[in-house]
């Protein structure tokens, strides 16, 4: 990695497919770096419990169709201690005394996602595309990124962001988005709803919260609220400063 900034950007880019990766891919994502740490569930949509713990990939065995299931073994960790993964002997597949790594359960199911990337990678990680990179498909091929952002977000979102085979650096993109987003004034006018052909200082005075319900539910624009705010107390809602 170059950089902790470049190590970071990959982390968040990978994590960005959440829920879609298995231990396995995010082993090839990352360059086949050894060790890297992962959480089962971390949103906790299975149980609180699986924020507390994560896992220690250590040695991963892939096979099958293109390397993407196979064995991954590691250490378990809890409160950022190692632990036993169990009370119940049975079912404990590692102990926090074991100085060998052991065979990770779900490994293969997805669901998982990249903590930190502790070890060095020995391939090329998962290209992570930048705002100045070029996409070479569809109808924007040959367009750079930054480019689209401006001019197609929702296709951003749907070809980019919310595609399985592309990476890229997403806090980039969203805060590119978000400096080059429009920014309503007072004396825009509507051209669609309930308050059409009316200036927005209008509609802010008459119904303030239905620009901020605008705003909300819109990622084409922002309104620009200090402008709002500065205007004269006669055009601002009544009971609000």
């Amino acid at each position: 990695m170059n950089s902790v900034n470049d190590t970071q950007k990959l982390v968040d880019a990978i994590n960005c497919k959440f829920p879609h990766s298995n231990l396995i891919e995010l082993y090839y994502n990352v360059g086949r770096a050894l060790p890297f740490t992962a959480q089962r569930f971390p949103d906790g949509r299975v149980s609180d419990w699986y924020r507390s713990q994560y896992v220690e990939v250590v040695k991963v065995e892939p096979h099958g169709q293109y390397g993407k299931y196979g064995k991954v073994y590691g250490f378990y960790y809890r409160n950022g201690e190692r632990a036993d993964s169990s009370d119940v002997e049975d079912i404990c597949w590692c102990k926090k005394d074991d100085t060998e790594p052991q065979e990770i359960p779900n490994c293969g199911c997805g669901s998982w996602a990249l903590l930190e990337i502790l070890g060095e990678p020995t391939s090329e990680p998962v290209k992570v595309l930048g705002l100045e990179d070029l996409i070479d498909f569809g109808k924007y091929k040959g367009h750079k990124l930054k480019e689209i952002v401006k001019s197609d977000w929702q296709y951003i979102k749907w070809a980019v962001l919310g595609s399985q085979r592309l990476f890229a650096d997403v806090k980039a993109i969203v805060d590119y988005h978000e400096e080059n987003l429009p920014k309503l004034k007072p004396t825009d006018v509507m051209t669609f709803g309930k308050y059409k052909g009316r200036s927005l200082s209008e509609v802010f005075k008459e119904d303030y919260q239905y620009l901020r319900w605008l705003e909300d539910n819109n990622s084409s624009f922002r309104v620009d609220w200090n402008l709002f705010l500065s205007l004269d107390e006669s055009q601002k809602p009544k009971g609000q400063d």
